[in-house]
């Protein structure tokens, strides 16, 4: 079990992230989250052995994947269609784009998938038509950037806007 877990929809406002994550420059935070498919990396198509995340959101990401790999029928070829097999990112520290203070990838709370069909500023992101995923994320009360003003389809994070 993972420690200091949170209940759905009690994540902290990006305003609080810090307060809520710690240091983000703390990497002792991270674990490592492995997802029941193979994932590559979408900028290289190397493997990727895990996601790293903050301890925090860790059980409940592992929750969501868990359950899309169930929604699939486990199946690979289902995982791929919907993009969940090119990982984006995870934790990285620095700003956020296009805007001020850091990101939320910065504290370790936020993952991005298949971003070449879920682009940043993409008003139709490819997620948006796969509701297993997005019903996934948010049965953990995990944020869609899709669903933002300047919407970013391949972003979720335990982190709230409002």
């Amino acid at each position: 079990m993972v420690m200091n877990e949170v209940l759905r929809n009690d994540w902290p406002l990006q305003s609080e992230a810090r307060k809520f994550y710690g240091d983000p420059l703390d990497e002792s935070n991270l674990v490592i989250i492995r997802p029941a498919w193979p994932i590559t990396a979408s900028w290289n198509g190397n493997p990727v052995k895990g996601i790293r995340i903050h301890r925090r959101c860790a059980e409940s990401l592992d929750r969501v994947l868990d359950s899309i790999w169930r929604a699939s029928d486990r199946s690979l070829e289902t995982i791929r269609e919907w993009g969940m097999h090119l990982f984006g990112g995870s934790y990285v520290y620095r700003n956020r784009r296009g805007g001020f203070g850091l990101s939320m990838h910065a504290y370790g709370c936020a993952v991005d998938f298949d971003p070449a069909r879920n682009r940043l500023g993409d008003p139709e992101p490819n997620f948006r038509n796969v509701r297993e995923v997005l019903e996934a994320f948010d049965s953990e009360g995990w944020e869609w950037g899709g669903n933002w003003e300047r919407p970013d389809g391949m972003h979720w994070q335990a982190a709230r806007t409002k």
